[in-house]
């Protein structure tokens, strides 16, 4: 039987390529026709159980290798682009059939040697599947890629079938779940809970990150802000919202999204990279122009900041802008006195995420992939 051989980091918390991915492999262990298994230079995470054919590269060298040259194995390689070490490592050996998935690693790349290691990566691929259009022409019209490489294939996901308590008490649950980091604009998110502190909302924040003491400081003055940390389950978290932010100042597509629309929860989000494939302006969500220079990165590496976005509107590569966070406020307020057009846009947009990013069709997508891999190499 052919291997897929997936190489892949899975020694950090539970993020969203990562959350991805163990989805697609849970259900390709089910149901592919393929032998599927995992290769990391690091020890598993407590965080993601038990992992069948799990392998770490450094006791399992030669196994690995044997793959790499091996016509019945397929390499896939997850946000491995920009490495080095890997485009030595399928330069120098027979390899056939790799494939590298782009997550959105893309928007962290800032110096010229870093886009040429993706030049030269993708000369050697077979296949670059990418997880939104947005990926995709970052990588086109920054980093210069063949278009004819590029394979888009929309993450999949499990329905969990989400029931909503009723409320005991009429106060409206406003949440911002991501990593507290100035990429992710949780700093907006609090500014605008502050233009509103005197209304009946609970602004509820769920993750950590370096960013976290600044903003309690920020939120202060605020008692309707509250910190919940990080959250092993966000479908938990975001099925208790009656309205998810995600003043994100970049986003290749946007996770939370998707899960706030697993749980009929309406959307208020930037309208940047690939978060518009996720949600669409006044029909499932409400989509707000970033406009106003970035603010609330002093003392922060700038490879958290972006050089480059993609304007959805166009697809070009622009400079990063933050959302207005009296927009914010405002949009908060309008989806607040209507209350109808709230659960219409929760459903709405339920139901793109079930046709659009059904776990199902991603892996079906894959497996073609794969299987035309496979009869090529014969």
């Amino acid at each position: 039987m052919k291997s897929i051989v997936h190489v892949i980091s899975m020694q950090r918390g539970l993020g969203g390529v990562q959350q991805t991915f163990l989805t697609y492999y849970k259900y390709a262990q089910r149901n592919s026709k393929f032998n599927q298994c995992i290769f990391s230079n690091h020890e598993v995470s407590k965080n993601y159980g038990y992992l069948k054919n799990f392998y770490k590269i450094n006791k399992n060298f030669i196994t690995f290798l044997k793959h790499i040259v091996s016509k019945d194995s397929i390499i896939y390689f997850h946000n491995k682009l920009s490495s080095k070490r890997v485009f030595y490592l399928i330069k120098f050996l027979p390899s056939t059939n790799i494939i590298f998935h782009e997550h959105g690693s893309a928007w962290n790349m800032k110096t010229k040697a870093q886009i040429k290691t993706y030049q030269k990566n993708s000369d050697l691929a077979d296949k670059i599947i990418v997880n939104s259009l947005a990926t995709k022409y970052m990588l086109i019209k920054r980093f210069k890629l063949k278009e004819c490489k590029i394979k888009l294939i929309y993450n999949g996901f499990n329905d969990p079938k989400v029931k909503k308590k009723i409320k005991k008490n009429k106060n409206l649950n406003i949440g911002f779940i991501g990593r507290l980091e100035p990429i992710k604009g949780a700093h907006l998110f609090i500014e605008a809970a502050n233009l509103l502190r005197k209304k009946n909302f609970n602004f509820l924040i769920a993750g950590d990150g370096e960013l976290e003491e600044k903003l309690k400081k920020l939120s202060a003055k605020n008692k309707n802000i509250k910190f919940i940390g990080n959250v092993q389950n966000p479908i938990n978290f975001i099925k208790t919202l009656d309205i998810l932010i995600v003043p994100s100042i970049r986003e290749p597509l946007g996770l939370v999204g998707i899960e706030a629309g697993l749980c009929k929860v309406s959307v208020i989000a930037s309208n940047i990279d690939g978060i518009p494939e996720v949600i669409s302006d006044k029909h499932s969500g409400l989509l707000l122009n970033p406009t106003r220079k970035i603010t609330f990165k002093e003392n922060q590496e700038r490879l958290l900041l972006p050089d480059f976005v993609i304007n959805p509107n166009n697809y070009n590569v622009i400079k990063p802008k933050q959302l207005d966070p009296y927009i914010i406020s405002k949009s908060i307020l309008y989806l607040y006195k209507n209350e109808k057009l709230r659960a219409q846009y929760g459903i709405r947009l339920y139901q793109h995420v079930k046709k659009r990013f059904s776990i199902k069709s991603y892996f079906d997508k894959i497996e073609e992939i794969y299987t035309s891999l496979y009869f090529k190499s014969l």
